[in-house]
């Protein structure tokens, strides 16, 4: 708790440190950039705290602030990650964040919003009447548990195989979900429930809200068990699974870390887990490949152009639909656009930088 009596974050200390030493706010400023870029690397809170108290006795020692010290702050937290991953510290929370029990839970969350997304579509549409029906009503927890549970599966499927497979895997879910939802909404649009106003949706979203944190309170969390010891094959691929999924490491990569494990393992006589611990710690101590997940969003951005883009071109050539529709399918593209050239950009910046991997 803070002197005034509010929780305070795990960094909170650290940064209200830099503050006091020197008493100047660009102190705590270049500590906060830091905090900032490491985040943004996803590095694990721990591990940010460590190295700002490992860098806090100089510039108390010294009276200078830590940019005259250290330099820039971003050069020195990507310094300071490149050397944990040389000397095999942790660095990165490598456990998954997708669990099966969170798809009705986030599910419904992601219900809550679709329903405000969906008001706001009908009203700009429609206008201020709707026509309910049993798959305008169900739409959004299908269609928010859907993706939940591809993502779920992604998850799932990258810690076991490889990367093509896992996007396989979610695809398929992603496509009966799309086919599911096109279903209910086409073969309920006859059976008019009732004709209200378009703001009742609102009140769909808040009931979707409610359900999400009743199943948070009702379903059962998983029983914390510690994990036997695992087979050498088992350590191998649970490891590759992490570092698919957490680290955005090329196969390539994921590979050869793999191979050195093993190799380190049988030079000295003990089976991977005595040596290395469990495959989620070993995983934490690699940094991120901030390169191959540039590229990988860059790719992405790219792909949905020309999709939107035929939309756009439809829009305008065709007409019809709500007034301003094609131009709000032109901002898109254009938006898209300029996504895909930012992450291209990035790819070229990221890959002429310093490598932490």
């Amino acid at each position: 708790m803070s002197r005034t009596g509010r929780p305070e974050g795990p960094l909170t200390p650290v940064l209200r440190a830099y503050l006091e030493v020197r008493g100047r706010t660009e102190d705590q400023a270049w500590a906060e950039q830091v905090v900032g870029t490491l985040v943004l690397d996803e590095v694990s809170p721990g591990a940010i705290r460590g190295e700002l108290e490992h860098a806090l006795p100089l510039v108390r020692e010294s009276g200078e602030g830590p940019a005259a010290l250290y330099g820039p702050a971003q050069e020195w937290a990507r310094a300071r990650v490149a050397d944990r991953a040389e000397q095999g510290l942790p660095t990165v929370d490598s456990s998954p964040d997708a669990r099966w029990r969170d798809i009705p839970v986030v599910g419904s969350v992601a219900a809550c919003l679709v329903s405000l997304m969906v008001m706001v579509v009908w009203l700009v549409r429609d206008g201020l009447t709707v026509e309910l029906t049993w798959g305008l009503l169900l739409m959004p927890l299908l269609a928010g548990m859907g993706v939940t549970a591809a993502i779920a599966t992604w998850e799932t499927v990258l810690t076991r195989r490889r990367l093509w497979v896992a996007a396989g895997a979610a695809l398929g879910v992603v496509a009966v979900v799309v086919a599911a939802v096109t279903w209910l909404l086409l073969g309920t649009r006859d059976a008019v429930l009732a004709t209200g106003s378009t703001f009742s949706l609102g009140l769909l979203a808040v009931g979707y809200a409610l359900l999400a944190g009743l199943l948070e309170r009702v379903l059962p969390q998983a029983p914390a068990r510690p994990a036997p010891p695992l087979e050498d094959g088992a350590w191998e691929r649970q490891l590759a699974g992490t570092l698919r999924l957490r680290l955005d490491v090329s196969e390539a990569r994921v590979t050869e870390i793999v191979r050195e494990a093993r190799a380190h393992a049988q030079q000295s006589g003990s089976s991977l887990a005595q040596e290395f611990g469990t495959p989620a710690s070993y995983a934490s101590r690699f940094a991120r490949d901030r390169v191959a997940r540039a590229r990988r969003a860059a790719w992405g951005y790219t792909a949905l152009v020309p999709l939107v883009a035929a939309f756009t071109v439809d829009a305008l050539v065709e007409g019809g639909g709500a007034p301003g529709t094609s131009w709000v399918w032109a901002l898109l593209t254009v938006t898209l656009s300029w996504l895909a050239v930012s992450a291209w950009r990035r790819v070229r910046r990221e890959g002429d930088g310093p490598q932490t991997v």
